[in-house]
C-alpha cells in the first residue's frame, strides 16, 4: 500500500509541475490601452499607452470641423503628427474616424487622399477614390509603424469631385446637389 501512495504523490508531481510549465510557456501579457484628448488652442493631441509597448501622441490638425463651403474641385488640406513617445516600436498603428458627420447624398463626390510627409509615402492615393467616412469607427488607414522616439508627418487632403459626366448628382438649378451640405470628424490612434 506504501508503493501506491508513493506512485499516486509521484503522478500528482508530476502532472502539477506540468501544468505549472504550461501556464508558463503560454502566459501572455496584459495591455491596458487608454485614449485621452487634449484640446490647447488650436491643436487637438491623442495619446495613446498600451502597457509598455507605445505611448503615441497625435498632434496638429487631426480635426476636421465640421465644413459646408465647399464647392466642386475644392480640397481641402489637413497636417498632422504622430509621436512615438516611447523607446519601442509601434507597430501595426491603426487611425479611426471620430466624432463624423457626412449630410452628402452621394458619398463617393467626397474623397480623401493620405500622405505619409516623412516617408513621402502616398497611403491613400486619389485614384482610389476612398470616400470620406460616413460613421464613427471606421478605418481612415492601418499598418502604419513608427520606430522608437521618431515622429511621423501625414498631410490628409478631402477633395469633392466635379465630375458631372459620371452621374454626379444635379439639382433643379444646375448645381451638385452635395454642394452646402456639411461634413467633418476626428483622426484618432487605435493601436492593435
Amino acid at each position: 500500500m506504501d508503493e501506491k501512495k508513493l506512485n499516486r504523490n509521484m503522478y500528482f508531481t508530476l502532472i502539477c509541475s506540468l501544468i505549472i510549465l504550461i501556464a508558463i510557456a503560454f502566459s501572455g501579457t496584459y495591455s491596458f490601452f487608454v485614449a485621452t484628448v487634449k484640446d490647447s488652442g488650436e491643436d487637438r493631441s491623442t495619446s495613446l499607452q498600451a502597457g509598455n509597448v507605445a505611448n503615441l501622441t497625435i498632434t496638429g490638425d487631426n480635426e476636421v470641423p465640421a465644413i459646408t463651403d465647399m464647392i466642386p474641385d475644392d480640397r481641402y488640406t489637413r497636417t498632422f503628427k504622430i509621436t512615438n513617445n516611447s523607446e519601442n516600436n509601434a507597430k501595426n498603428i491603426t487611425l479611426v474616424w471620430k466624432n463624423v458627420v457626412n449630410e452628402f447624398v452621394n458619398k463617393d463626390d467626397l474623397i480623401i487622399i493620405l500622405k505619409n510627409i516623412t516617408t513621402n509615402e502616398e497611403l491613400i492615393k486619389e485614384s482610389s477614390n476612398t470616400p470620406f467616412p460616413s460613421s464613427n469607427d471606421e478605418v481612415l488607414i492601418s499598418g502604419i509603424n513608427i520606430g522608437g522616439s521618431n515622429s511621423n508627418d501625414f498631410e490628409l487632403t478631402i477633395y469633392y469631385v466635379n465630375d458631372p459626366d459620371n452621374n454626379q448628382m444635379i439639382d433643379e438649378e444646375g448645381n451638385p446637389i452635395d454642394m452646402g451640405k456639411s461634413f467633418g470628424g476626428e483622426i484618432q490612434i487605435l493601436q492593435e
